[in-house]
């Protein structure tokens, strides 16, 4: 072998073990993350923390922000390539984004038409919850409600009560995203874990009451977080999309029985009680669409 032909060898064998070339289809396989983050189930977000004007809101964000990082520092640990970051609680302008991990993205504001799901499609590898809360009507659960707590007293899918996160659950599995990791609360690990199969979970508080909650230090709450997000990822495969039968049925009970009157002046929507509507769609977007139009306009300012 002359010494041209040993040298091109030898330079091919290092640059295999190297890992080059990688081909597309390698690159396109590292990890595109979806976060959906809400505030009510951040560890020591409790009472006053969770609108603006109130004394504690500016803890509230900083917490927020902090659990969000934490799982994207776990995210690239684990190879991550892109990562989106839905800020989905109140007016959707709670995380800090100068504070922010720089290598994510930031989807901010209402209204968007997948209200907290907006962004996600099917080259998302997973979705996570971050700040997740237990269904309006859960005892003993702190800020407990579903999607908008003055009017909803519960939303059904297919006959299935709702909380927040196996609505917007089903609206990832419309995609074929499957959820792979939630924090909240000792109400909200159940839930995941009963309906997600091997989902990462982190409960960050145990409620007492709909205004009170025990949590550790928000550094360890943090740790832990950043530890079960870059094991979510390593376990990807074990993860299967949450997903509700089409057509979907939608029945929203109301707090107030005019919401429910008013609703159904809409010709395609029945009213089937005094405060209980119930429509029927294709599939989960146009459900989510439906409830974040009538979440639209009637925030409208």
């Amino acid at each position: 072998m002359s010494k041209k032909i040993f040298g091109l060898v030898m330079l091919l064998a290092m640059l295999y073990f190297l890992g080059w070339p990688v081909s597309a289809e390698a690159q396109a396989k590292k990890p595109k993350i979806y976060i959906s983050v809400d505030m009510e189930g951040i560890a020591h977000v409790v009472n006053a923390q969770t609108a603006a004007g109130q004394f504690d809101y500016e803890r509230g964000r900083r917490l927020m922000t902090a659990e969000v990082n934490a799982a994207i520092e776990g995210f690239l640990a684990a190879g991550a390539s892109e990562i989106v970051v839905s800020d989905s609680h109140g007016n959707a302008q709670n995380i800090i984004p100068e504070d922010l991990n720089e290598k994510a993205f930031l989807i901010r504001s209402f209204p968007r038409p997948l209200l907290q799901m907006e962004g996600i499609d099917s080259s998302f590898d997973g979705a996570v919850f971050i700040g997740y809360h237990p269904k309006e009507g859960t005892p003993e659960a702190n800020l407990s409600h579903t999607i908008w707590g003055t009017k909803f007293a519960e939303i059904r899918v297919n006959g299935k009560p709702m909380s927040e996160a196996l609505f917007n659950a089903a609206v990832a599995g419309h995609f074929g995203v499957p959820v792979i990791m939630v924090c909240g609360d000792q109400h909200v690990v159940k839930e995941a874990q009963e309906n997600f199969g091997p989902v990462e979970t982190v409960m960050t508080k145990e409620s007492l009451g709909f205004l009170s909650a025990k949590s550790a230090h928000p550094k360890i709450i943090q740790a832990e977080i950043r530890q079960k997000a870059e094991r979510a990822v390593q376990r990807l495969k074990e993860m299967k999309p949450y997903m509700v039968a089409k057509p979907v049925v939608l029945e929203i009970t109301f707090k107030n029985i005019f919401d429910a009157e008013t609703t159904a002046y809409l010709p395609w929507v029945k009213r089937i009680e005094g405060k209980t509507i119930r429509v029927e769609f294709k599939d989960m977007l146009e459900a989510n669409r439906f409830i974040t139009a009538l979440f639209a306009i009637n925030n409208r300012t």
